[in-house]
């Protein structure tokens, strides 16, 4: 696990190509070079990056949580969401006196530096999901960045919008938020999945969103897999030993995670043998039970790793954090695991 796994990982890759093989003991003494002297020098700087959140308007939500803060602008008729996290997205364009390694690392540490700051944009669209069921997103009309003494100048500013009575709905929200940590993959793709069968939902993507919901369980049930070693199996065996982990002992809601499995294997994921066209009619009560037991079983696992913590949400530093945390944030932003 930690860096050591991940330089292996990034040197396997690079390793598979014939053009690169010969820049790998290069790559190697940069990358040590970076995780020795750089990272820690940087851990004194910040970015502060802020976007508007698409479906909000109406959203009266303003609070300041770590390094997450967000108001209500009826300028933008939005919610603004701004996020300081470090400042890796820049500056490695001379890491190396190699141009290809120099190219490399630029590349990777905008990737790795996205994926931590849209972890916590995911940490406020699922704590949004739960607190009022609408699927958000973080690509909205403003992207804005600053970083080194023009953060800190920005971050000012952007306090002054704040409200500083907080609403019903932003207390609930912050709740929430208190849960997520999306900088763990596997709480990442959850919210994802259960934002995006919301967001099909309320498209009328019925079909879709069932399966969007069965990825977000599938993906829960494999995080608990890998954290208690279990064996792959069937759903319904691997059910077992999850809901025990989980405490997610209510017989409904396991009985509407069964039925979700059923539907997605005889309807949603596969061509149905028959009565494809009155899919909804059909199941429209079981679908309404189904998306409060996804609910209920989401909240479960934000709250059973919230306990049970891997990934550090707010580290003090961040050089650190990436010495411990590189391997699993390379295999969620990089190549080697796509088709």
């Amino acid at each position: 696990m930690g860096y050591d796994d991940f330089k292996n990982k990034i040197c396997m890759y690079y390793n598979s190509f014939e053009n690169t093989k010969n820049k790998v003991e290069s790559l190697k003494s940069t990358l040590n070079n970076i995780v020795t002297n750089i990272l820690p020098q940087r851990d004194s700087e910040c970015l502060f990056l802020i976007r508007d959140f698409k479906n909000t308007s109406n959203l009266n939500i303003n609070f300041i949580y770590h390094n997450m803060m967000c108001y209500y602008s009826d300028e933008e008729n939005a919610l603004v969401v701004g996020v300081v996290c470090p400042n890796w997205s820049n500056g490695w364009k001379n890491i190396s006196k190699n141009n290809f390694i120099s190219k490399q690392i630029d590349i990777l540490f905008h990737f790795i530096s996205q994926y931590i700051y849209r972890s916590y944009q995911i940490n406020m669209i699922g704590a949004i999901a739960l607190s009022t069921d609408i699927p958000t997103d973080f690509r909205g009309n403003t992207l804005k960045s600053t970083c080194d003494e023009y953060a800190i100048q920005e971050i000012e500013k952007f306090k002054t919008f704040i409200e500083e009575n907080t609403s019903e709905l932003s207390l609930k929200t912050l709740g929430y938020l208190r849960l997520i940590n999306a900088l763990d993959p596997f709480i990442n793709k959850s919210i994802f999945y259960y934002t995006r069968s919301l967001e099909l939902y309320s498209s009328e993507f019925t079909e879709e969103a069932l399966t969007a919901a069965d990825n977000m369980v599938d993906v829960i049930f494999q995080s608990i897999k890998n954290r208690i070693n279990a064996p792959t199996q069937e759903r319904k065996e691997m059910c077992k030993y999850v809901y025990k982990e989980l405490k997610f002992y209510d017989e409904t809601d396991k009985h509407n995670l069964e039925r979700l499995y059923l539907l997605r294997c005889r309807f949603t994921a596969h061509p149905s043998k028959s009565k494809w066209w009155d899919f909804y009619e059909i199941y429209e009560d079981d679908i309404e039970q189904i998306k409060l037991s996804v609910r209920k079983l989401l909240i479960k696992y934000l709250k059973y790793e919230n306990k049970n913590r891997l990934i550090d949400a707010h580290p003090t530093l961040w050089s650190q954090w990436f010495i411990e945390n590189c391997d699993i944030v390379y295999d969620a932003v990089w190549f080697h695991e796509i088709p």
